[in-house]
């Protein structure tokens, strides 16, 4: 409390920005965690269910491996043709991916915002600690001049410790969206590969 009280007003925005990006790293990292793909067995059996024409028990087993990509199952096995299905399932993907990036754009203004907000509670440190130095009498206090310019740099350390992880944070988590969607994608295209041609069930 003591920084904080010393950085000056601009901490507490400062404050309030870091715990809302410490809940949603943490909320993502639990929501990442929870995402498995399916591994070669799911796969294969989805594979075979899209050649049988019987999805069933794929999607049930795809259900209990990969809860959140069971929409994705469905769209691929749903009715109409290859392309009706292969659009119905694009549809799919981009709500898992939606799903898995909600909240990431509360890092990214992390990211951007928190520096400017450090460097804004600096630039007012300073002018205070300038101000009050010309209105005092006599000779210039180096002394208070040195302890005013470190507690206005405080908010500039702030922004930028703030700012460093939500940023990898939220590039981290991009990436790992990236992947899991090349991943389903090249599912998607196996699986509509495997259907038979003309309508779906």
């Amino acid at each position: 409390m003591d920084l904080i009280s010393q950085g000056g007003p601009v901490m507490w925005p400062l404050l309030a920005l870091s715990v809302a990006a410490l809940a949603v790293m943490v909320e993502r990292l639990f929501a990442f965690a929870a995402l498995r793909l399916p591994g070669d067995a799911v796969q294969d059996t989805l594979l075979a269910a899209a050649r049988d024409g019987n999805p069933e028990p794929a999607l049930a087993e795809l259900r209990a491996a990969s809860p959140l990509l069971e929409p994705l199952g469905r769209a691929l096995f749903g009715p109409g043709d290859a392309a009706q299905r292969e659009r119905v399932a694009l549809v799919a993907l981009e709500d898992v991916l939606d799903r898995l990036e909600r909240r990431l754009p509360v890092l990214a203004a992390t990211a951007r915002v928190a520096p400017l907000l450090g460097l804004l509670g600096t630039v007012l440190g300073m002018i205070s600690t300038f101000s009050r130095l010309a209105s005092a009498p006599g000779a210039i206090d180096l002394t208070t001049l040195a302890d005013g310019i470190w507690q206005a740099l405080i908010t500039t350390a702030a922004g930028l410790f703030l700012a460093i992880p939500a940023l990898l944070a939220h590039q981290c988590f991009l990436r790992r969206s990236s992947r899991a969607g090349a991943a389903m994608q090249r599912l998607a295209n196996l699986v509509l590969a495997q259907a038979p041609q003309g309508t779906g069930r």
